[in-house]
């Protein structure tokens, strides 16, 4: 007998993500244990989209995000989206997003964006994981120094300040293999108004480099040290949200843990789009008070 769907929805997900190439629903189908028909209704009843449409959509989602934050050629990204023709694969992405490739690529249209990926998200949020076996554990941290670009704002536009930050690590040779990057969480976009919303975006330093201080934006800030709870995530960014409100609502109070006055630290490990999105690692790291 088939296991529920939801219960295979997370695997099937990542079997799609892994694929080079989309795969037809009889691959699929042999894979899952159901027939073709059942996965496709269970897959568009679920999840709101022909499976099909949703194989090409995260095709194009990544191709969009190399777009806006790498320097991919569009010829590499067409055939990494499954395109034989940059032709193509400009058409279909301007009939997705509203702007061709080198547009978007210029000047995304981030709000238009946002709407466009929202059931994608949704979908890819849908697994967040069995807290109660999650490997939460707790660890000792030193102080560290990072060199944050401030992003105060519409949480929509902060894809600007995202492009403004890779821009300044890269004029400066700060690549993230030799300085880690780190997000700081000072707001929760559903209890501000979206103008005073504020997210670090960061790389640690092992000194301070006041040279480096070249933009208002930028100012260095310390973490301090202390005893810090640690969930290790490797998934989608989309999944992020739940695991967070998770931590604070049910993990934490779980183990009578009680966060300090410290904003929530994201650790980089490895990206998207540079790898799969269930494949991104993040390093959530929460203060605690041990008073």
């Amino acid at each position: 007998m088939s296991e529920p769907f939801l219960a295979l929805l997370p695997r099937l997900l990542q079997l799609i993500e892994n694929a080079d190439e989309p795969l037809t629903l009889t691959e699929l189908s042999a894979r899952s244990g159901y027939s073709a028909w059942h996965l496709h209704r269970q897959f568009r009843l679920h999840c709101g989209m022909p499976l099909q449409s949703y194989q090409r959509l995260l095709k194009l989602q990544r191709a969009a995000t190399a777009l806006a934050y790498r320097q991919t050629p569009v010829t590499e990204l067409a055939l990494d989206a499954g395109y034989q023709h940059a032709e193509s694969f400009s058409r279909a992405f301007a009939r997705w997003l509203g702007q061709a490739p080198a547009q978007f690529r210029q000047q995304p249209d981030w709000q238009y964006w946002a709407q466009q990926t929202e059931q994608l998200n949704h979908i890819a949020g849908t697994d967040k994981g069995d807290f109660a076996d999650s490997g939460l554990r707790t660890e000792q941290r030193d102080s560290t120094l990072l060199l944050q670009w401030l992003h105060q704002g519409h949480p929509a536009s902060i894809g600007n300040s995202i492009r403004r930050f890779i821009e300044f690590r890269r004029s400066n040779k700060l690549h993230p293999s030799r300085f880690a990057t780190f997000n700081l969480l000072y707001d929760d976009p559903q209890d501000c108004a979206p103008d005073d919303y504020r997210f670090g975006l960061a790389l640690q330093l092992s000194g301070p480099q006041p040279d480096l201080l070249q933009q208002p934006e930028l100012s260095l800030v310390t973490v301090p040290a202390g005893l810090y709870a640690c969930y290790e995530h490797i998934g989608p960014d989309a999944q992020l949200e739940p695991i967070i409100r998770a931590l604070y609502t049910e993990l934490l109070p779980a183990r009578g843990w009680l966060p300090a006055d410290v904003p929530l630290l994201l650790e980089r490990v490895s990206f998207f789009p540079d790898v799969p999105a269930h494949q991104a690692q993040t390093r959530i790291w929460l203060a605690l008070q041990t008073d």
